[in-house]
């Protein structure tokens, strides 16, 4: 009997240091999404649009999938919420080396 694996496609914009976390946390493959037949020029091999393969985990069981969706979903938002305060941080830095200067 072959074991069901369970796929978990998670948008672009999600962190990739957060996602290989959840990877290694919860044992998890990782791969990306298969191409669209019109997404390259069979002449050229160029691309026809902006095409970015979204990532994807693989796992064996669906509370395993769901608990690193949860996680990733978590961190993310984490770190969306503490990024204006580094914006800041990081402003008022470069603004005290202006003045000294």
């Amino acid at each position: 009997m072959e074991d069901e694996k369970y796929a978990l496609a998670l948008p672009r914009g999600i962190t990739t240091g957060i996602i290989f976390e959840a990877v290694e946390k919860f044992g998890l493959e990782i791969g990306h999404e298969e191409q669209s037949e019109d997404a390259f020029d069979p002449r050229t091999d160029l691309p026809t649009k902006d095409y970015v393969p979204r990532i994807v985990l693989w796992g064996d069981s669906a509370e395993k999938m769901e608990q690193a969706k949860e996680y990733i979903f978590t961190k993310h938002g984490e770190w969306i919420n503490g990024l204006e305060d580094w914006r800041k941080m990081r402003m008022n830095k470069i603004a005290k080396k202006m003045r000294k200067r």
